[in-house]
């Protein structure tokens, strides 16, 4: 009786899995607005950037439309323009910035995790496209 082998694909992605939930989990731990916290945000950000950087050789799919870059644009000027309107408004308890509504969230353990899992997420899918 011989023991199923198990595929190099497989494998990679079970470690890349265990990395992704070993990352979401310690960094979990850590204090928001620390510099720990900083810095292991920022190797999770340079992780992405290095996939990103290696795809700059491989051939492009699609070149990117116009309506797709004008989409990202105004939804980019949206965000930037409601932080900057919130940040200027006094009282600031009245108009709150997008952090602010988010600190609740992140206070806890479970609130950072999944935030620091969402943030990979959205980079792994932007440097993937």
């Amino acid at each position: 009786m011989s023991l199923p082998t198990v595929g190099s694909t497989t494998l990679r992605l079970s470690a890349f899995a265990a990395a992704v939930l070993g990352y979401v989990l310690i960094g979990g731990t850590l204090r928001s607005f620390t510099l720990p916290a900083m810095v292991w945000t920022t190797l999770g950000g340079l992780a992405i950037f290095f996939v990103a950087w290696r795809r700059v050789g491989s051939p492009v799919r699609e070149p990117a439309s116009r309506a797709g870059s004008l989409t990202w644009t105004l939804w980019l000027a949206a965000v930037a323009g409601w932080e900057l309107w919130a940040l200027s408004m006094h009282p600031r308890s009245s108009h709150p910035t997008i952090s602010s509504l988010l600190d609740g969230i992140v206070d806890t353990y479970p609130g950072r995790s999944v935030a620091l899992l969402a943030w990979l997420a959205l980079g792994w899918w932007l440097a993937r496209r």
